[in-house]
């Protein structure tokens, strides 16, 4: 249910049809779409630009009805049939207006679109299906390998170990804050990025970003944009380009993180509780250098 997620489904599927269309066209007698002739280039040109419309505006809707809908499969599955029977209907309503001469009738032309974008579609999108239940039984071997590395790993006091909660109030998450380097908004979820046995992994939570910030308020965590929040422990410098503000945490694989304007003072403030070798010189160093070094000496 991610938003590029979705949208990169879209143009996957667009990739597949126009490769079926190449393979089709050739061996049916009554398809009309074609790039051979002004004409048929044009008629399928006004035919894609509307069906990825459809499409389009299919996976914005899937998106933001995600907080108030639970998309189980069989939901999912009803909701691909609708794109696929709407996208027909337009098929046929756009071949018996653009194409008057067109002998079949509009029941058979319905059938034969329905037929068609039942191939198109099943298997781009049962790619796209295995792939997402593919990341995400990683995702979840990766925090079962996480948790168990707490357990069974020295004998430890980890006064800032954290449950995280989904929307239904499931518990999906023990984590150490320690361990966290940044969490990322994502519609209706969040992406959080920890480090395990020195690599940087992830995993997504359908969850609110205000609701993580409420959980992790009183850790090293700290909202510093609309879209992301991150820990100051794992900070290592703060830069200035043009009239923005970067984090750039101890990590060479994440790139630099925006901080707003709205949250530079609390991040700050942050910075100063928890780097305590830091206190005498962030504030300093923000206002007048714009770059902060919280883990240098003081």
């Amino acid at each position: 249910m991610d938003k590029r997620y979705l949208i990169g489904s879209v143009l996957f599927i667009l990739t597949f049809s126009i490769l079926f269309m190449l393979v089709y066209s050739p061996f049916s007698n009554t398809a009309w779409f074609s790039l051979n002739t002004p004409q048929g280039f044009g008629l399928t040109s006004a035919f894609y630009i509307v069906a990825l419309a459809i499409l389009f505006v299919s996976k914005i809707l899937m998106s933001n009805l995600e907080s108030k809908i639970r998309f189980t499969f069989p939901i999912y599955i009803i909701w691909i049939i609708a794109e696929v029977v709407i996208i027909s209907l337009f098929y046929t309503f756009f071949t018996v207006i653009a194409i008057p001469s067109f002998e079949d009738s509009l029941g058979q032309i319905m059938f034969k679109a329905v037929g068609c974008m039942i191939l198109i579609m099943a298997l781009p999108y049962t790619i796209l299906t295995l792939y997402a239940a593919y990341k995400s039984k990683t995702e979840e071997l990766q925090l079962l390998q996480y948790e168990l590395s707490l357990t069974n790993g020295p004998a430890k006091t980890y006064p800032s170990l954290v449950n995280l909660y989904d929307y239904n109030g499931t518990l999906k998450l023990t984590i150490n804050s320690d361990s966290l380097y940044y969490i990322e908004s994502q519609d209706n979820y969040v992406k959080i990025y920890y480090e395990n046995q020195e690599k940087l992994l992830s995993y997504m939570l359908r969850c609110r970003t205000k609701a993580i910030e409420e959980n992790l308020a009183d850790t090293s965590m700290v909202r510093c944009h609309r879209s992301f929040m991150v820990n100051v422990m794992k900070i290592n410098h703060i830069k200035k380009g043009g009239k923005a503000r970067y984090i750039v945490l101890n990590n060479n694989e994440i790139k630099p993180i925006p901080v707003s304007k709205s949250y530079f003072k609390n991040l700050i403030e942050k910075i100063d509780k928890f780097n305590a070798s830091a206190v005498a010189t962030t504030t300093t160093q923000a206002i007048d250098e714009n770059i902060i070094t919280p883990n240098q000496e003081g």
